[in-house]
Formats: structure tokens, C-alpha cells, sequence
């Protein structure tokens, strides 16, 4: 399980994005205020007829939009591509790169601790829970098992409060990716929102963000550490999937570091370490 994979959804987003890229370098081009459209699926490599019997298949599923892009050139498109939808499970690997230029400059120390940040939440954390790091948070490895603001995670597999060293077990905690959000404001003194506009949807042209849309939630009763759900159309979302195919690269201009590109989608926790177990009943074939 990759840094970026561990912020990823579990289950089907209602916006659908395929991105395909080959070594043929020189082919690439980049969408400018639109995608470019390919002169047809066999140029492109694909067949038009099991292309077309996607059709059907995503009509029978919630699914607002699909676009499948080859080479920067859109191959086969379904639904409406400018339709803005409510991201939740993706935000967490868009926060991901965002972190990249941060890092590289030094306003982010992922070996920062939980306790050198002044974090807190109702109740307070323990000694143990604030050991926690930046990196930590955006592995979902902090052992802080504080009940999140925004629910929608494997909470109710949590082990007990202060039984895990930080660092040491994997479990899919909104604590950690509202916290992750959190310590990004923090150390770079930007609003989540505000990066994401200036760092990612300016420079890939992004064609229906709307930053009015753009707005923190979760009940401060439970943490006051805020959620930060994100709204993207489908060709939208094509172009972040795009950039990182491209390791942070975009039309020339690095957008993420390239390092960090590559280290978000390494391994960090095999699948067999994840949690809760059934992870481990999937991993040998049992389920």
C-alpha cells in the first residue's frame, strides 16, 4: 500500500477517470482549454466495439462520468464531463501531492511530532498519541485512534487508545487524513483550499473548479479537527490523474517534485499488514 493508495477511496466514486500512458514519450500532448479528442479508438489502440459495451455497463451503475484518456487525447468519453462532484475518499492522495513542494522546501518536516505542533482535540490526546508524526498521518499509521469529525472510515476496527506505537499499524483513519490536513496548514500557513487553487487547478487549467465549493465539515463535537471534502468534474479529475502519470510533470513544468510523484505511489504497507484483518482473510484468497 502506497503513501497516495492509503489516502485512497474504498469504495466506487460516482465520478470515474481512466488516464492511460505508454513509454511513447514523444506522442504525449496536453490538454490546453480542452482535451484533445483522438481520431478514433484504433489509432489510439483500443476497440471502438468493447469500448462502446462500456457504455451499457456504466448505465447500470451510479456513475455520473467516465473519460478515458490515451496520450493526452481522449479516447471515449460517457456522462456529463463538466458535472462537479463531491470527492471524499480522493482528497486524502490529492492532499498527497500537494504536500510535494512543501517537503522540498522545507516548510514541511514529515519527522515533526504531533506534540511540537500543539495539536489537541475534545478530550485531549495521550502522551503516546502525541509521538505521532506528519508522516504518521499521511501513511494512516499514527496509532491515534481519537474518534474522527467526519465518519466513513474503519473506525470500528480501531484497537484501544494508546495501544499502538505510532508508525508501527496501518488502519484506514479519518483521524489521521483530517489531521494530515491540519498539520499542512500549520507548517505552510495556507488554507488546504487556497493550495489546491493555486498549486494544482491554475497551473492544469482546470476548466469547472470552484473554489466557492470548496469547504471543511465534520462535527466539532467529536473532533475539531475538520474534514476537507473537495469538488472536481470528471475532466478535471482526468487532469490530476494525468500529472501524476506524468511523475508531476506537466507540459514541461514540474508541478510536483518528481521525487515526491514516485515516493507517493511506492509501497509502504503491503496488503497483508493492513487493517481491519479481513484485509489479511482478502490478501490469502479466503474471501
Amino acid at each position: 500500500m502506497s503513501l497516495m493508495m492509503s489516502l485512497m477511496p474504498t469504495r466506487t466514486l460516482i465520478a470515474i477517470v481512466l488516464t492511460c500512458l505508454t513509454l511513447r514519450a514523444e506522442t504525449l500532448v496536453f490538454p490546453g482549454k480542452d482535451w484533445q479528442k483522438a481520431e478514433n479508438a484504433a489509432s489510439a489502440g483500443f476497440s471502438t466495439q468493447r469500448l462502446l459495451a462500456l457504455t451499457p455497463l456504466l448505465q447500470s451503475l451510479d456513475t455520473s462520468a467516465m473519460l478515458l484518456v490515451s496520450h493526452g487525447r481522449v479516447v471515449y468519453e460517457y456522462g456529463d464531463l463538466a458535472k462537479v462532484s463531491y470527492i471524499a475518499s480522493c482528497r486524502k492522495s490529492i492532499l498527497a501531492m500537494l504536500y510535494g513542494n512543501y517537503v522540498a522546501s522545507g516548510q514541511i518536516q514529515l519527522n515533526k511530532t504531533l506534540r511540537e505542533m500543539k495539536f489537541d482535540d475534545v478530550g485531549g490526546l495521550l502522551p503516546k498519541e502525541l509521538d505521532a508524526t506528519v508522516e504518521n498521518l499521511i501513511t494512516a499509521r499514527s496509532g491515534v485512534y481519537h474518534p474522527p469529525s467526519y465518519l466513513g472510515d474503519a473506525q470500528d476496527s480501531a484497537p484501544p487508545r494508546g495501544s499502538q506505537k505510532p508508525g508501527t499499524y496501518y488502519l484506514y483513519n479519518n483521524w489521521d487524513f483530517n489531521a494530515a490536513g491540519a498539520a499542512f496548514e500549520k507548517m505552510t500557513g495556507k488554507n488546504v483550499y487556497d493550495a489546491l487553487q493555486s498549486d494544482l487547478a491554475i497551473p492544469l487549467g482546470m476548466q469547472d473548479f470552484d473554489r466557492s465549493l470548496q469547504k471543511k465539515e465534520g462535527d466539532v463535537k467529536r473532533s475539531i479537527i475538520l474534514a476537507y471534502p473537495m469538488h472536481f468534474s470528471t475532466r478535471d479529475m482526468a487532469r490530476i490523474g494525468y500529472l501524476m502519470l506524468r511523475e508531476g510533470n506537466w507540459n514541461g513544468r514540474q508541478l510536483i517534485p518528481r521525487d515526491w510523484a514516485k515516493h507517493i505511489v511506492s509501497l509502504v504497507t503491503p496488503v497483508y499488514d493492513m487493517n481491519p484483518p479481513a484485509w489479511k482473510e482478502y490478501a490469502q484468497g479466503s474471501l
